[in-house]
């Protein structure tokens, strides 16, 4: 998993093509004024889900991986912790289904927080868990890019 901020994308760049299309798109355009759903930036090699909710209880959230897509988690509005844990390390509870492309595992994790213009890519060895709340839950607006990765 990386953590880093926007600012430094370019970085990334070195992971290939596709995840400098991401990047490329979350520079170039507006997350907190797209329309929440699914646009595409190239097919389904990458494209991005715009999000908005209201960050939840542990309760509420779900420790999944993938394995045909990595994730790039951008927060362009609002704070959230985000549930980091090895795949190797975890006890799936739901295996594998190829539609969602996600496996869900035991809730047990290490948090980061990510902050507006944050970003974390999460591949498919890193278990992660997305919009876990702080004390109180709080508005949050964010883009996942899934970039395929075969």
């Amino acid at each position: 998993m990386v953590v880093d901020h926007l600012s430094n994308c370019e970085m990334y760049y070195v992971f290939g093509d596709r995840f400098a299309k991401a990047f490329e798109f979350l520079k170039t355009h507006d997350i907190r004024t797209m329309e929440p759903g699914r646009h595409d930036i190239d097919g389904d090699d990458v494209f991005i889900l715009v999000q908005e909710y209201t960050s939840k209880t542990i309760d509420n959230c779900g420790l999944e991986s993938h394995r045909v897509y990595a994730d790039v988690h951008y927060v362009a509005e609002g704070f959230e912790y985000l549930g980091y844990a090895s795949r190797s390390r975890c006890r799936e509870i739901v295996p594998y289904d190829p539609k969602p492309d996600a496996s869900f595992y035991e809730k047990e994790c290490q948090y980061i927080l990510l902050q507006k213009d944050d970003i974390a890519i999460v591949f498919p060895q890193d278990a992660h868990m997305p919009q876990k709340r702080a004390l109180v839950g709080v508005p949050v607006r964010k883009a996942c890019i899934k970039v395929r990765l075969a």
